[in-house]
């Protein structure tokens, strides 16, 4: 495919590479069509300014699904989330304080929690809180902050506060994006603020995402993949190998039970 010079062409080749890997290396794609590192790196900026992929270091990976405010993301039917909310709810753990982040996937769970569990939730979600309200074993800590409206979670230095005083046993998170080099990202600066002072604040970290957002980055960086303890995802072996290789857990519908001891 070397000898390709029409821009158009190059973003084809582009795109079709990063459908069959989930990423693209700068200086593969480079040698592939004949082309300088510099136009592979102005064709890369180009297709993160169309929403194509999303450029990180050293290549590009793909952008991450979905609409961006929670209100439109809880309108969509969406069958693997519920599968990932019943897997995620099974890891909470007994009489532990444990950490809920925000999103739709994050609120299926809540609505899923065993009905004989107990055990305390913090979180910076009052969607979660309030599928929580009637759960009899279950005590809820709502965090305090100023409400973000695109994400639906209290955020602020107020927030983070809160949680720096706080131990949990253990977190989970919906994440936007998980990607191996790039980590565990969101999409929103202030959410992911929150998100990445609960994680580092918990023994333990619980990452939920959907077969569509591994490979997938957003801006900001809440942890590293290593970081993460257990994934819990709906993707196939071959796509979660690389995250096994980090030392990650792998939780998959049909899979196994895995225990998270509190």
């Amino acid at each position: 495919m070397t000898g390709r010079s029409f821009a158009p062409d190059r973003h084809a080749a582009i795109l079709a590479a990063l459908d069959e890997s989930g990423r693209v290396v700068s200086g593969d794609v480079a040698a592939r069509l004949g082309v300088s590192i510099d136009t592979v790196r102005r064709d890369l900026a180009e297709l993160e300014e169309l929403g194509a992929l999303r450029r990180v270091h050293g290549g590009a990976v793909r952008p991450v699904p979905g609409p961006r405010r929670f209100a439109d993301r809880l309108e969509r039917d969406d069958g693997p989330k519920v599968a990932l909310a019943e897997l995620g709810a099974a890891l909470v753990p007994r009489e532990a304080l444990v950490a809920i982040a925000g999103g739709t996937t994050a609120l299926l769970l809540a609505q899923r929690l065993p009905r004989d569990l107990d055990t305390t939730v913090v979180t910076s979600s009052p969607d979660v809180a309030l599928a929580l309200r009637d759960h009899p074993g279950v005590e809820v800590d709502l965090l305090g902050g100023r409400l973000h409206r695109v994400s639906q979670t209290v955020a602020g230095a107020d927030t983070i506060a809160q949680l720096q005083r706080l131990r949990p046993d253990v977190c989970l998170v919906s994440a936007c994006g998980v990607d191996p080099d790039v980590g565990v990202t969101f999409r929103e600066r202030d959410e992911a603020l929150v998100v990445r002072a609960m994680i580092e604040r918990s023994a333990r970290t619980i990452v939920l995402a959907s077969a569509d957002k591994l490979g997938s980055a957003s801006p900001y960086v809440v942890a590293s993949a290593a970081r993460v303890d257990v994934l819990v995802t709906d993707a196939p072996s071959a796509a979660v190998a690389v995250y096994e290789a980090l030392g990650v857990a792998i939780a998959t519908p049909g899979a196994p039970a895995i225990s998270v001891a509190a």
